[in-house]
């Protein structure tokens, strides 16, 4: 029976959403399930969920229905790709030809790309099939996803709540069911954050592993494009499409985080990395506790007025032609950053590279570090993170490292906790690899109770 037989398996189809990229992949070889149906059910569950979830912004159904009969004809034909059929979301900084691509600002509502962004055209060429744009932060310089000229895209664990950012629309509709995977993007975080809060993984390449081209900048020296997806392996398929193929390497030494009194964090998250660091000991990996030279402090302005400074570089003069088309508080940021006095901002760039140049001398003497990814748990919209959401993330930006943020475990109240494994430069395969049997020992990914 053909890939594109109408005979399916009435109940995988109704579980299409739960299913990972390899799992998807069999059933169209083995023709349980037609790509029509995976896409037509990823469609209905968008048109459902997604008007009070506002993980996209832009939804091409014909398209995607188009591109599933070419799908389906290359497994009647025996050529299917490596990602042939997969329904994948597209974060809307991320150039695809022909759609409404914003970097989540309203003076960009009609940029509409001629040409695909390169890791784009890397996952259409090997089958994937874009939905839609989701939602983001805007213009990449935030973490709550609270738009507001694209709307609040909710936490899929508790409405109310931020999925993060500023990927967050990435992370949500890949959380609920609306799409296989997604492309995000990451400065200080912006892949992680959200994968944490919203209880995914989510992989922060290296950067030069995956191709930036078309892709709306913030700060380029520290921006990569990364995979967010239900599982580590899914990342990981998504990845060995993105990037020229490594060998990955064992990890045998782990340096883990055991808490600093510069960053308070919660007891949830103290918990999932204590509990990351004995299954990783079980593993048969030695665990030590890094000494980490940081900081945090210091660090954390610097790196917000290098944000502000660039923003500042590519939206000034936009924001000053149309103010209408950004928000106070963007412009509020552009203002911060015009009072920046060079030498300060030098002094900055001085203490970002320190603390990047600690990170990677722990990488000497271990193959990777344990770290939690945000201090706490996704809060309230309309409500202020802690100033030390992106301390965690940041450092991998900073240091030119792969980092991946994967399910950990739950507060009391239901919230999902993430921790974070951040790797030697490069070696993003040996990282996912390290991610997978974690993942597994952690077993910890649950979908979100409205959207099984």
């Amino acid at each position: 029976m053909g890939a594109t037989s109408g005979r399916k398996d009435a109940g995988l189809a109704a579980g299409i959403h739960t299913l990972g990229v390899a799992s998807l992949r069999a059933g169209y070889q083995a023709g349980r399930i037609s790509v029509a149906a995976a896409v037509d059910h990823y469609l209905a569950r968008i048109e459902r969920f997604d008007p009070t979830l506002k993980a996209f912004t832009f939804v091409d159904p014909e398209g995607a229905r188009t591109t599933a009969r070419i799908s389906a004809e290359r497994f009647e034909s025996g050529t299917a790709r490596p990602l042939e059929g997969v329904p994948i979301a597209i974060k809307a900084n991320i150039d695809v030809a022909g759609w409404p691509v914003t970097g989540g600002i309203a003076a960009w509502r009609d940029r509409r790309p001629t040409t695909d962004a390169q890791a784009v055209r890397l996952l259409k060429d090997a089958g994937a099939i874009p939905l839609g744009l989701t939602n983001m932060h805007e213009g990449a310089l935030g973490a709550t996803t609270d738009n507001p000229f694209y709307g609040q895209t909710q936490n899929p664990h508790r409405s109310g709540f931020t999925p993060g950012g500023s990927s967050g629309g990435s992370a949500a509709a890949v959380a609920a069911g609306l799409c296989a995977a997604a492309l995000g993007s990451d400065t200080l975080g912006s892949i992680r954050i959200p994968a944490g809060w919203c209880g995914i993984s989510g992989l922060k390449p290296a950067p030069g592993r995956v191709p930036n081209g078309g892709l709306i900048h913030l700060v380029e020296r520290w921006d990569v494009i990364g995979p967010l997806a239900r599982s580590v392996e899914d990342c990981a398929a998504l990845f060995a499409v993105l990037s020229a193929p490594r060998e990955a390497r064992p990890a045998q030494r782990i340096a883990a985080w055991s808490g600093r009194p510069q960053i308070e964090t919660d007891h949830a998250v103290d918990a999932a990395v204590r509990l990351s660091a004995r299954l990783l000991e079980g593993l048969g990996l030695r665990v030590d506790e890094p000494r980490l030279r940081i900081d945090f402090e210091r660090v954390r302005l610097a790196g917000f007025m290098e944000a502000s400074a660039e923003a500042r570089t590519r939206f000034g003069a936009a924001a000053t032609a149309a103010p209408q088309g950004f928000s106070p508080a963007f412009r509020t940021y552009l203002d911060f950053a015009a009072g920046i006095e060079p030498a300060t901002r030098a002094q900055g760039q001085k203490a970002i590279e320190a603390a990047a140049t600690e990170l990677r001398a722990q990488l000497q003497l271990a193959d990777a570090i344990l770290i939690p990814v945000t201090p706490g748990p996704a809060f309230a919209h309309g409500t202020h993170g802690p100033v030390t959401l992106a301390d965690f993330t940041a450092l991998a930006n900073f240091a030119g490292l792969p980092a991946l943020a994967l399910p950990a475990g739950w507060t009391s109240h239901g919230l999902p906790v993430g921790v974070q494994l951040i790797g030697r430069a490069g070696e993003d395969e040996s990282l996912l690899a390290l991610g997978a049997k974690l993942e597994s020992a952690l077993n910890a990914w649950q979908p979100p109770v409205d959207y099984r």
